[in-house]
């Protein structure tokens, strides 16, 4: 008689038991067993019902991204990715003499005509020129939808010879389920976007797309693009513009591809940076209703001034009278010129630089040919009543005419101040 406390012994045949294991062991390696066989089962009942939602059409709740999340990597994150694989997994370069060797493979290749042909790229990768009678439809950056349903006048515009009727037809389909919340712009890349136009169009349609890199939607509120953007800046600095000196002009604009207002009563402000000739920096402040800014987005825009300035007309020495026949006027780009340009009054002037022909000339450039130098030995009169006289003096200081300036009498070493009258007299009345 056996005891229940006693185990069985499972005979030594018994495949996948070790001798002596009880009923206990063999049990837990059962359940087990069952429990990974309904983890497979449930994975593969869970299989067809993704591949009918994918059949179906439309975006996979997946696809989303966050993209004020995708817009907050920071530039180390962002480097890191674009590194070639090889450079993130940590590879070293491969060794001298092996870089070597495959240099001289290629070159062998090269000079008996071996190398092999790129291939051709399929026909489906790239759309062919546009022709007179043919049409695209692109596919914007950033949009906005207002139903449930993103439509596809919502996120294209038409291009080239479309008829009328076709697109009107097109612009109402409905490709996939909107953003789930309002006022919360998301992101869909490119292959997936390709995806579901391919889906929601079919290939006829969808093939002649023309995408971006990524389409960003945002359910209800406002979009400004970057031509908006450019339009709002060029409007806003035109009044200032025009009070500058010269023709300016605003170029080499680096803006925002997109900013998403929330709802209609935001508005975006522009706050300038000081106008200058070069890079002019800009910030558009997203404000609430109530004159609250929430956040700001930079950019930049390059201001040229052009400017007529006096040019060097032919090669002027240092210290050569300025002369209307050394003269001549040119338009130049305010931001290269290092000073103050001469305004082409005044003088006579003299020049204290060479200057090459068609250089500018600024006002550092000259010296008044009136002015006294420091050490330069001047005729001093003196006049007072029928007394005049006229001595020998150093000037102890510079000055141009009408200034009064120390000087020193060389007959009798005193110091005395005197008026200056031109460039070689002082007086003292």
């Amino acid at each position: 008689m056996r005891t229940g406390q006693e185990s069985i012994a499972l005979p030594l045949s018994a495949p996948g038991v070790r001798p002596g294991c009880t009923a206990d062991d063999v049990l837990a390696r059962l359940l087990a067993a069952w429990a990974v066989l309904a983890l497979l089962f449930q994975m593969w009942a869970l299989a067809p019902a993704e591949a009918l939602a994918a059949a179906q059409g439309g975006v996979p709740q997946a696809v989303w991204q966050d993209s004020d999340r995708n817009h907050r990597r920071s530039p180390p994150q962002v480097k890191n990715q674009l590194r070639p694989p090889q450079v993130r997994a940590g590879r070293l370069p491969l060794p001298e003499e092996a870089q070597a060797g495959r240099q001289a493979k290629a070159r062998n290749l090269v000079a008996t005509g071996a190398t092999p042909l790129p291939a051709a790229p399929a026909p489906g990768d790239r759309l062919p020129m546009l022709g007179e009678s043919d049409w695209r439809l692109k596919v914007a950056s950033a949009a906005v939808t207002r139903g449930d349903m993103v439509r596809l006048g919502e996120i294209v515009t038409p291009l080239g010879q479309m008829d009328a009727a076709l697109w009107n037809k097109l612009c109402e389909r409905e490709l996939w389920a909107a953003p789930p919340e309002e006022g919360k712009p998301l992101q869909i890349n490119r292959s997936r976007l390709s995806q579901a136009l391919r889906q929601a169009l079919g290939q006829e349609y969808a093939g002649r797309c023309i995408l971006p890199t990524s389409l960003v939607i945002q359910r209800g509120g406002l979009v400004f693009r970057e031509d908006d953007l450019r339009a709002y800046v060029v409007k806003s600095l035109t009044p200032q513009l025009a009070a500058m000196p010269g023709e300016a002009e605003l170029t080499d604009f680096r803006l925002p591809e997109y900013i998403f207002l929330a709802h209609s009563g935001q508005r975006i402000q522009l706050e300038p940076g000081r106008l200058s000739p070069g890079r002019v920096p800009l910030r558009f402040a997203v404000q609430e209703a109530d004159g609250t800014t929430l956040r700001r987005v930079a950019g930049t825009a390059n201001l040229t001034l052009w400017v007529t300035v006096p040019a060097a007309g032919r090669p002027l020495s240092k210290g050569e009278t300025l002369s209307p026949e050394g003269v001549t006027f040119l338009r130049v780009n305010a931001s290269q010129l290092k000073d103050v340009p001469w305004d082409g009054q005044g003088g006579p002037w003299q020049v204290i630089r060479s200057l090459g022909t068609g250089e500018p000339i600024l006002q550092s450039d000259l010296a008044s040919r009136l002015m006294v130098r420091r050490g330069n030995i001047l005729t001093l009169r003196y006049e007072k009543g029928n007394l005049k006289m006229s001595i020998q003096a150093e000037a102890l200081a510079d000055g141009e005419p009408g200034a009064t300036i120390p000087v020193r009498n060389l007959q009798t070493k005193k110091q005395v101040y005197a008026t200056v009258r031109d460039g070689s007299t002082v007086e003292i009345r």
